[in-house]
């Protein structure tokens, strides 16, 4: 009996010091996460600027219609101006309209988090970034895309006859599309920002 006791004691011990030992693998002081939720903060809202003044310049320039090619062609050569060794920059969403942008596991784990927040009532301002440290040591920063006004031209309802035309022309380009049927204040996908130590 006492082998039996001195045995499950042991086991015990073992399975502690390895659970603790994967846990601090990965896991990150509040301090080195609240940076870099700052980080990723601010490398979305740079990019985020970016990419909405470009826009905003296509349509004032173009028209809705085609600044939806111009789109399609720009978005992830702006997206990536603040792509670097270190720090990798993506937009993905549970309805995507390019297939490149479909989530990984991950990912969709974190969209399907934000959208049972949102089911929950909680609003907008109140969904907080999510920041994780993965097994490899990469940092993670998610967060909530939030569709604005100007946004639903494009991702908003298909059955809008005077916007015929104009799902016409995504529908070329995007044969895949599933990013539509949105209205402003939805969540229409995340921003994802790898931070990968040297």
């Amino acid at each position: 009996m006492k082998n039996i006791n001195y045995s499950l004691i042991t086991l015990s011990l073992l399975l502690s010091v390895f659970f603790l030992a994967c846990k601090n693998e990965n896991d990150f002081s509040n301090e080195e996460r609240l940076n870099y939720t700052k980080r990723g903060n601010s490398v979305v809202k740079q990019t985020f600027d970016t990419l909405s003044h470009s826009l905003k310049s296509a349509i004032s320039e173009m028209g809705v219609e085609n600044a939806v090619a111009y789109c399609q062609a720009n978005a992830y050569p702006l997206t990536d101006i603040y792509t670097s060794d270190s720090v990798k920059i993506r937009r993905t969403a549970l309805k995507y309209r390019n297939t490149a942008n479909k989530p990984d596991t991950t990912e969709e784990r974190i969209l399907k988090f934000f959208a049972s927040q949102k089911e929950k009532g909680i609003e907008n301002d109140s969904l907080q970034a999510i920041t994780e440290k993965d097994a490899s040591g990469k940092i993670h920063f998610y967060k909530p895309i939030i569709l604005q006004s100007m946004c639903a031209n494009c991702h908003g309802s298909k059955t809008d006859v005077g916007q015929a035309s104009l799902w016409k022309t995504i529908d070329s380009l995007y044969p895949s599309d599933m990013a539509f049927g949105f209205q402003p204040g939805d969540l229409r996908g995340i921003w994802h920002v790898t931070f990968i130590k040297k």
